[in-house]
């Protein structure tokens, strides 16, 4: 699997592509200072939970290549919750249930 940008900006958009076929899309919107939040990652029905844990690794090595220090995720379930703990992310505002990873540069 590997990642594109397909439209650069403040809400840049990527596409999720296994053997160049699309399997999911999300959006990095700039926060500045580095800071990028993750937003309406979505994935097609033939990605397995396991294959979720691999896109969240996929990303995580994309915005260390991208020298972006950090990652924002707002979760909105308990599974996403389990999952960005599972991924070393931090929850940062309970009540908004903000996660972030951040690049130990």
């Amino acid at each position: 699997m590997y990642i594109e940008k397909v439209n650069p900006g403040n809400d840049s958009q990527y596409t999720i592509k296994k053997e160049k076929q699309e399997i999911g899309t999300f959006i990095l919107s700039d926060q500045g200072s580095g800071v990028k939040r993750l937003r309406n990652l979505q994935v097609n029905g033939s990605v397995s939970k396991t294959g979720i844990l691999y896109v969240f690794e996929l990303i995580q090595a994309y915005i260390q290549k991208e020298e972006i220090k950090e990652i924002q995720v707002q979760s909105h379930s308990e599974e996403l919750n389990t999952l960005l703990h599972h991924q070393q992310f931090q929850l940062e505002d309970e009540d908004n249930q903000l996660w972030t990873y951040r690049i130990n540069c």
